[in-house]
C-alpha cells in the first residue's frame, strides 16, 4: 500500500509539472530589420513564458546579421541561424527552419518589425491547460502604422483595415473554418501570425508554411491549421502583440497580387483535397473558391473553371448554396435566359 501510495504521488506530481510547465520557443526571420529587429527582441526577452527567441537570419542587405550577432551575446535566451547555404529563402522558408530548430514544445511567431505586449502568453497557457485536445491558441493582434506613408499604402493596396485583428466572438475549434472563410452565421474576423501559438506536433500533421507562396503564407496556414486542428480563442478582446507597417514591408511593395493569389487557392485545393478534409468544411471552401472562379476578370476563364468545378462538384448547385446563383450571374449575366435556369434548377432541388 505505501509503495503504491508513492507510485500515485509521484503521478500526480508528473502530470502536474506536465500541465503548468509552459515554455515556448519564438521563431523570427530577420531581413531587412535592422531598424526594429531590438524591439522585437526585448518585448520577447523578458516575457516568463518565452523560453528562446530563434532568430533566422535571411541574407538581410541591411545590418540586420550584426545586431543579431549582438542581440545573440546580450540575451541568453536568443538563439542565432541562418540557412545553411547562406542565402535569401524568404519569410516561410526561415520560419520553417526555425521551427525545427525549436527545442519547445509550444510555438510561437513573432515578426522582426513587430512586438509582443506584456500580455502576449497568459491566456494561451490557461486554455492549453484546460482542452486536453488544444492544437493552438489564437489571441488579438493590433496594428502600428511606423509612417503615414505606409498606412496609406497598406489601404491602397486593398489590404482593409481592422484596429484590431480579431474574431468578434469566441467559437468552438469546429466552427473556426467558417468564420476563416467568412461563412460563420454569427462571428467574423481574422487573426494574425504574431498572436497564434502552436503545438510543434501539428506541423507534422499538417505540414509547414509553404515556400511556393510569396504573400499570404500566414493565412495559407491558418486555413489548413483551422481545417485539420483544434484551435481554441485566448485573449480576442485587449490586443496581446502589434503588427508593424512601414515602407519596406514586402506586401505594400509588390505591385500585382493577381498571379500570387492564383496560387494561393489552387495550393490550398490541393492541400484540402490531398489531406481528405471533412466534407462539410470543404463544401464551405469550395463556395469562396468558386467565388473566387466567378470574379476573374478574364470571363472565358472564369467560364470554363465555373462549368469545370460544377462537372466536378455538382453538389454546388443545390439551393442551399447561396452563392451558386449570385456567381453563375456574374459570369453569365443576369438576363432572360440565366433568371429562367436558375430558377429551373431551384425548382428540380426542391
Amino acid at each position: 500500500m505505501e509503495i503504491l501510495a508513492i507510485y500515485s504521488r509521484q503521478l500526480l506530481v508528473k502530470q502536474f509539472t506536465e500541465i503548468t510547465v509552459f515554455k515556448v520557443s519564438v521563431v523570427t526571420p530577420v531581413y531587412n530589420a535592422e531598424n526594429f529587429l531590438r524591439r522585437a527582441v526585448e518585448s520577447a526577452v523578458y516575457i516568463e513564458e518565452v523560453e528562446e527567441i530563434i532568430l533566422i537570419e535571411d541574407q538581410s542587405p541591411d545590418n540586420a546579421l550584426a545586431l543579431a550577432v549582438s542581440l545573440e551575446q546580450e540575451f541568453g535566451k536568443v538563439k542565432l541561424f541562418q540557412h545553411p547555404d547562406k542565402k535569401n529563402h524568404g519569410a516561410g522558408a526561415s520560419r520553417n527552419l526555425g521551427i525545427q530548430k525549436a527545442s519547445c514544445e509550444y510555438i510561437a511567431f513573432l515578426d522582426a518589425d513587430d512586438y509582443y505586449l506584456p500580455n502576449r502568453f497568459v491566456k494561451d497557457k490557461l486554455v492549453f491547460e484546460t482542452h486536453d485536445n488544444c492544437d493552438g491558441v489564437y489571441s488579438a493582434v493590433a496594428t502600428h502604422f511606423y509612417t503615414q506613408e505606409a498606412k496609406i499604402k497598406f489601404f491602397e493596396k486593398g489590404f482593409g483595415y481592422q484596429e484590431i485583428l480579431t474574431l468578434t466572438g469566441e467559437v468552438p475549434p469546429q466552427e473556426l473554418f467558417a468564420v476563416l472563410f467568412n461563412r460563420h452565421q454569427n462571428v467574423t474576423g481574422a487573426f494574425c501570425t504574431n498572436g497564434i501559438t502552436v503545438k510543434k506536433s501539428v506541423f507534422k500533421k499538417i505540414g509547414y508554411f509553404n515556400t511556393a507562396l510569396k504573400l499570404r503564407q500566414d493565412i495559407h496556414l491558418f486555413k489548413r491549421l483551422a481545417g485539420f486542428c483544434d484551435l481554441y480563442p485566448g485573449e480576442i478582446i485587449t490586443p496581446t502583440a502589434m503588427r508593424g507597417i512601414h515602407d519596406s514591408n514586402r506586401m505594400t511593395k509588390i505591385k500585382d497580387h493577381t498571379q500570387y493569389i492564383n496560387l494561393w487557392w489552387k495550393s490550398l485545393k490541393k492541400e484540402f483535397k490531398n489531406k481528405h478534409l471533412e466534407k462539410s468544411k470543404y463544401d464551405i471552401f469550395l463556395q469562396c473558391y468558386f467565388n473566387y472562379l466567378a470574379g476573374q476578370p478574364n470571363k472565358i476563364i472564369a467560364v470554363k473553371s465555373l462549368i469545370d468545378n460544377i462537372l466536378k462538384y455538382p453538389r454546388i448547385i443545390r439551393k442551399s448554396y447561396s452563392d451558386f446563383d449570385f456567381n453563375f450571374w456574374k459570369v453569365f449575366g443576369k438576363n432572360w435566359l440565366t433568371l429562367h435556369l436558375i430558377s429551373f434548377k431551384n425548382k428540380l432541388i426542391n
